[in-house]
């Protein structure tokens, strides 16, 4: 129940709670064990994938994503405004420094290694794969930025031991740093 409220408040927003199945009339709930490990009944996005991971490199604090700043008219007129963030603290500054002191050992030693970024900027991340290797993901964090990778089908096919995703981060977050 802990973890599954630690899920809620870091944005998740595809959780199951006692949903029925209407194709097989079976109860899911995602307050189980492999939730921990990213066994969700409706999986996730990346967008609130990396929405948790910029809350662990913020500090503990999660920051609502937005997708624009404001809106304006012709006239120049702002419309909307979407500049005052909505945030709230999910976890100890403490906690989420040794999250990411964990995770750095992901790309310097670990299952993340082909995700390191060649500029030198430092990074932590984390790795994952579901059943089968139907999902990859990666999901990491460099000071200022934070990104999530997935590939796969929608028809689960088996992505073997491919690191394209990690890469794919890396070259990404590499030109990013460029800036």
């Amino acid at each position: 129940d802990v973890a599954f409220e630690y899920l809620l408040n870091l944005g998740f927003t595809t959780l199951a709670d006692d949903d029925v199945d209407p194709n097989t009339g079976a109860v899911l709930s995602d307050r189980t064990q492999s939730a921990a490990l990213g066994g969700l009944s409706y999986g996730v996005t990346t967008y609130e994938m990396s929405a948790a991971y910029a809350s662990i490199a913020n500090g503990g604090v999660y920051n609502k994503p937005v997708l624009y700043s404001k809106v304006v008219d012709h006239d120049g007129n702002v419309i909307i405004d979407n500049t005052t963030p909505t945030s709230h603290r999910v976890m100890k500054d403490t906690t989420a420094w040794q999250l990411i002191e964990a995770m750095k050992s992901v790309v310097t030693a670990g299952t993340g290694t082909p995700a390191l970024l060649r500029s030198g900027v430092k990074c932590a991340g984390k790795t994952g794969t579901t059943s089968s290797h139907y999902d990859l993901w990666f999901a990491g964090m460099t000071p200022y930025y934070t990104a999530s990778i997935w590939m796969g089908f929608d028809s689960n096919v088996d992505m073997g031991g491919w690191n394209t995703h990690k890469y794919m981060w890396r070259d990404i977050m590499d030109q990013i740093a460029a800036l």
